[in-house]
């Protein structure tokens, strides 16, 4: 960041997440929900999806 005249002060709270390390990587690089929707022809992900998060569904 200070390579390119970036103050890191100003990403502290994304910089935190990573303190103690990268989290490991969590499955297909496309997502499950999308390569279901991609394989049932699905008109949208959220069809496909277990949970679905909207303007009018926040919480399961």
């Amino acid at each position: 960041m200070a390579a390119r005249g970036e103050d890191p002060e100003a990403y502290a709270g994304y910089l935190a997440a990573f303190a103690h390390g990268m989290p490991p990587h969590g499955g297909f690089a496309i997502g499950l929900e999308r390569w279901t929707a991609r394989f049932t022809s699905a008109a949208n992900v959220r069809q496909t999806t277990l949970f679905p998060r909207d303007l009018h569904r926040l919480t399961p």
